[in-house]
C-alpha cells in the first residue's frame, strides 16, 4: 500500500465534495458515447469513482459493474448516491482478483496516477480478450489552449490551469501521447474521440449556456486533437 499516494488522493477530495457543473456535463457526454458499446451481461469495472456521479450513470449501462477506489472520502461521496454499492477500497496496483472484465472504465484518472503506463498494463491484465478499455484525459492542445498560447497567456501547452492543480492533475495529454502510452502498455487504440470542442474559456462557455456547451460536446467527436478532453477506446494488442 502506497500511503503517500493515498494521502495525496484524500487531499484533493474537496474538489469532488463541492462538485463541478461543467465536469458533470462532460461526464454525461462520456456516457452517451460509452453506451454505444454496451454489451448484454457484460462484466465491467470502474477504476476511480470521484464523487460517484459517473458511477450513478454507468450502472444503467453496466448493471453488475464493480468499482475500485482508493480514497475512503470518495467512497463516502459515492455511497451518498448509491448506498450499499460494493467498492474495492484499493489502489489499482494493489487490486487483486481472478476476474477479467469485458469493459473497463478509466475515466479522468490517467492524468492523476504516478505511472500511467504501469496503470494501463495493470488494466490490460484485468481485461478479457476482445474487451474494451475507455480512457479519458484532458488535452493540453485543445482549441482554447492553442488560442491562449498564441495570445501569450500560456507559456507552454503543458502549463497547468488552476483547476488542474486543484484537482491534482500530474500531467495533461495529447492525442499522440495517449496513443504512445497505450502502445507502451501493450494496448491498441481502436478509436480516438474528442469530447468537447472548447473555443473559449470555461467562464465564457458557461455564459453561453447548456445548449451551446452540449452542441460543442457533439461537434468535437471527430476532431479530438482540438478538444478539451480525449476519449481513447482501446483493447489488448495481443491475446
Amino acid at each position: 500500500m502506497n500511503k503517500k499516494e493515498i494521502a495525496h488522493l484524500e487531499s484533493i477530495n474537496a474538489f469532488y465534495e463541492k462538485g463541478d457543473y461543467m465536469d458533470r456535463l462532460m461526464i454525461e457526454r462520456e456516457m452517451e458515447i460509452i453506451a454505444r458499446y454496451a454489451k448484454p451481461n457484460a462484466s465491467a469495472l470502474e477504476v476511480g469513482c470521484g464523487d460517484g456521479y459517473s458511477t450513478e450513470r454507468l450502472l444503467p449501462i453496466f448493471p453488475t459493474m464493480e468499482v475500485v477506489e482508493p480514497s475512503t472520502k470518495n467512497i463516502e461521496l459515492l455511497h451518498r448516491r448509491l448506498p450499499g454499492l460494493p467498492v474495492h477500497n484499493a489502489l489499482l496496483e494493489d487490486f487483486q482478483t481472478e476476474k477479467r472484465y469485458d469493459r473497463i472504465l478509466f475515466l479522468n484518472v490517467i492524468e492523476h496516477v504516478e505511472d500511467p503506463v504501469a496503470s494501463l498494463v495493470q488494466l490490460s491484465r484485468l481485461l478479457r480478450d476482445e474487451g474494451l478499455i475507455f480512457i479519458t484525459a484532458p488535452n493540453c492542445m485543445s482549441l482554447n489552449r492553442r488560442a491562449g498560447f498564441q495570445m501569450g497567456l500560456l507559456p507552454t501547452y503543458e502549463q497547468m490551469a488552476p483547476k488542474d492543480i486543484e484537482v491534482g492533475h500530474r500531467r495533461l495529454y495529447t492525442v499522440d501521447m495517449m496513443r504512445d502510452h497505450c502502445e507502451q502498455a501493450g494496448l491498441k487504440v481502436l478509436e480516438m474521440k474528442g469530447l468537447y470542442l472548447k473555443p473559449l474559456s470555461e467562464r465564457q462557455m458557461i455564459e453561453l449556456g447548456d445548449a451551446a456547451v452540449r452542441a460543442f460536446h457533439q461537434l468535437g467527436e471527430d476532431t479530438p486533437q482540438y478538444c478539451a478532453s480525449l476519449l481513447a477506446i482501446a483493447t489488448k494488442k495481443y491475446y
